[in-house]
């Protein structure tokens, strides 16, 4: 059995994921706050003090429900079709996952998909939800993004099961990696693009892994995902990136 995903407004969500964000933002030098804000909303810079924004509870609830009255027809007409939209990929999108990782079953949550205001499309893993844009240029990618976050449920629950070193705090932000890279070479395989037709997006510090590992894996017939998996939290290790922020690196 695999979720059904549910597709629903909720201006409170927005609230909280700023916050979420907000709370997040010092890891990775002030990226966060110029992608999840500052590109569509620059007055916020003025509440800026280092990696993070000052700014209370109550202005931000005042902002936020003033964008979903403003475009609360926009949102309505959007969601509608994201979720048709979706409904024509998902019996292609649970196979793909299926052959991914055998009989895993799904974790249980709440899947519920709901939009945001913001420049970025956050996951959260303790319910099962996520959003995506309220608005976008390119209405065939919101499906890319439906299935990577899809994908990272499916994903950190069978990580958190074969690798259980890994479930401590400490490696939050190694798994993170781990579960970027590992999305984007299998969404921008031949098979999942023949299915989505859309390239996912990498951020940049994930790309000399991601050349790599692709040349490697798109050229075999079949694939192991224990051994992509290994591939990956060992090509991390011997990066020593500067860019793979606060990524513990210890074996």
């Amino acid at each position: 059995m695999h979720p059904k995903l549910k597709f629903k407004i909720d201006y409170k969500k927005d609230i909280e994921t700023f916050f979420s964000f907000n709370r997040s933002a010092g890891w990775d030098n002030g990226r966060t706050l110029e992608w999840a804000f500052f590109r569509k909303y620059s007055f916020l810079k003025k509440y800026r003090k280092g990696n993070t924004l000052k700014i209370s509870r109550g202005k931000v609830t005042k902002f936020v429900k003033l964008i979903y009255q403003k475009k609360r027809d926009v949102m309505s007409k959007n969601m509608y079709l994201y979720q048709k939209n979706w409904q024509g990929k998902e019996k292609d999108f649970y196979k793909l996952a299926a052959q991914l990782f055998s009989d895993e079953s799904w974790p249980k949550g709440k899947y519920i998909v709901y939009p945001t205001i913001w420049g970025m499309y956050p996951r959260f893993l303790e319910d099962k939800t996520f959003q995506v844009p309220y608005k976008h240029k390119n209405r065939k990618y919101i499906n890319v993004i439906i299935a990577h976050e899809m994908l990272h449920f499916i994903f950190y629950d069978y990580f958190y099961k074969k690798y259980q070193k890994y479930k401590f705090d400490k490696y939050n932000l190694f798994v993170w990696h781990i579960s970027e890279i590992f999305n984007i070479i299998i969404q921008n395989s031949q098979k999942w693009l023949k299915i989505f037709k859309e390239k996912s997006k990498d951020y940049p510090e994930h790309r000399k892994i991601i050349n790599k590992l692709k040349n490697k894996y798109y050229n075999k017939k079949g694939w192991v995902i224990d051994d992509l998996i290994d591939d990956i939290i060992e090509s991390i290790r011997e990066s020593n990136s500067p860019n793979l922020f606060g990524c513990p690196l210890e074996k």
